[in-house]
This record gives C-alpha cells, sequence and structure tokens, in this order.
C-alpha cells in the first residue's frame, strides 16, 4: 500500500501543482503564459478604428516585422473583438515584449505576404504586463498617406463587484472635436476630445439602471459635445449586451459625423476581460 501511494501519489501532485500554476488570468481565460500574463511579455489589443474610402477586407497587422493576423477589416479589433465590431466575443491580447514595439497595418501582395500598400506603421512602448489597446483612427486624410492617428490605453481588468459593470470610452471621430456620452438618454460622460479617453465608470446592471424600464435593450449614444440631449444623435448603438454583470469593456466611436457609407458613423464596444 505504501509502494502504492508513493508510485502515484507523486505524479498526482505533480499534476496538481502543474494546474495550480497554469490557472486562468480573467482576462483571456487562458494560462497565464500564453498571452504574457507574468514574466517579461506584455499585452497588446489592436483596435483598427478608421473609416477609410475603401472597405477594405485583406489588411494584416505585423508586429516587429511578423504578421499576427490573417485579413481583417475596419472596426474589427484584433485579437478577439466585442459588441457591434467584425471580431469574435472574446478579450483576447497579443503576448508582446515589454519595451518598444513596432506595429503596422499593410495590404499585401495578392498571394503573397511582400506589401504592397502600408496603411499604418509606427510604434508603441508597452510598460509593463498590464493589458492595453492601441486604438488607430483615420486623420480624413489619403487612405494611403499613413496618416493614422494612435492612442494606447491601459484596460483596468480586475474583477467587478456582481450586478457592476465597467467601462471607459474612447473618442474616434476625426471630425467632432469633442463629444458627449450617453446611455438611454442619461448623460454619462460630457465633452470627450477626439483622441482621448475617459477614466474608469461603473454601471449598476439590471432594471432602471439607469432610468429604463426593460434591462432587455440598452442604448448607447453620442452627441456633440453641448448639445442639447434632446437633439439628433451623432450615432447609437441598442443592445441587449450593453450591460452584463463584471463585465468590463471599451465603448469607442468611429467614424465620421455626417459620414455615409464606409464613412458611417458607429458606437462599438471591445471585450476587455471574459468575466
Amino acid at each position: 500500500m505504501k509502494k502504492s501511494i508513493l508510485k502515484y501519489g507523486i505524479p498526482l501532485a505533480a499534476i496538481i501543482l502543474m494546474y495550480a500554476c497554469s490557472k486562468k488570468d480573467g482576462i483571456t481565460n487562458q494560462p497565464y503564459d500564453a498571452y504574457g500574463i507574468s514574466g517579461t511579455q506584455g499585452q497588446l489589443k489592436i483596435n483598427l478604428a478608421y473609416a477609410y474610402t475603401i472597405d477594405y477586407s485583406t489588411m494584416l497587422i505585423k508586429v516587429n516585422g511578423k504578421t499576427v493576423s490573417s485579413g481583417l477589416q475596419t472596426r474589427q479589433p484584433f485579437p478577439g473583438g466585442g459588441y457591434n465590431t467584425r471580431g469574435s466575443n472574446f478579450a483576447l491580447y497579443l503576448s508582446v515584449p515589454q519595451g518598444n514595439n513596432a506595429v503596422s497595418v499593410v495590404i499585401p501582395k495578392v498571394g503573397t505576404e511582400t506589401d504592397s500598400v502600408v496603411l499604418y506603421s509606427g510604434s508603441v512602448t508597452i510598460p509593463d504586463n498590464s493589458p492595453y489597446t492601441l486604438h488607430l483612427s483615420d486623420t480624413a486624410g489619403n487612405p494611403r498617406s499613413g496618416k493614422i492617428d494612435q492612442l494606447l490605453v491601459k484596460n483596468v481588468v480586475n474583477k467587478m463587484d456582481t450586478g457592476f459593470c465597467r467601462f471607459k470610452f474612447v473618442n474616434l471621430i476625426p471630425n467632432l472635436a469633442a463629444v458627449d456620452l450617453y446611455l438611454n438618454g442619461v448623460l454619462i460622460k460630457s465633452n470627450i476630445p477626439y483622441l482621448n479617453a475617459t477614466d474608469t465608470f461603473s454601471v449598476r446592471t439590471g432594471v432602471n439602471q439607469p432610468g429604463w424600464t426593460s434591462a432587455i435593450t440598452t442604448t448607447w449614444a453620442v452627441r456633440p459635445a453641448g448639445a442639447l440631449p434632446t437633439s439628433a444623435v451623432t450615432t447609437s448603438y441598442a443592445s441587449s449586451n450593453g450591460l452584463q454583470s463584471q463585465k468590463v469593456m471599451t465603448l469607442f466611436t468611429m467614424g465620421y459625423s455626417a459620414g455615409t457609407g464606409t464613412r458611417l458613423p458607429f458606437i462599438a464596444l471591445t471585450l476587455d476581460n471574459n468575466e
């Protein structure tokens, strides 16, 4: 009996220890070493939030010279996605080195990985192993001019109390100097300049929070800063996923005020954790 315990007990203990060391991180629901939660790696999501005159569907993201994505479209955070985006409904991040990283968005020559058009080329510094999103926004210039605005935002993803969800809002509409953010007709944040992020804010989930009579649908909307709450919205987004207990999300606007076609303004949400 003693020999059996020694024979099977030691391997079992090793398995338990390995499981304990590969616990999920609450951000990606992947083991720590998969997305750089520990050690020297950083975490990066790239939000393709520009509205070109052409709706490209073959864009590739490169990090430090290596292709890390397949063909992407605008309004598609990578990796992962969110609501009213063209991505998935998971909060994923790239594992990248801490420190300076070269990032580019390109259109390859057909059938190759050779760059045909460089839509964006820049660098981003990841200071630690916290999750970050690099938001890329159009500047109304020629889409092949390489003129893209960028904003790096740290995502605060620690676990929320039950009954609350947490948001951050990023204004990426180039032709509005600033906007006001509404939730179900209630002013939540005011005068957010272009290419700026708000601080985080929490919203209680459930009926009558804040100011609606049904929890089935929530409506986010933006207006030009200072516009009357009864004025026409620049854009809005109604969803049954708008408020979820313990979720952490980033709201962002993109496109152009009064834009049409590929430059239509949008509100969308990236998922920053998978709670």
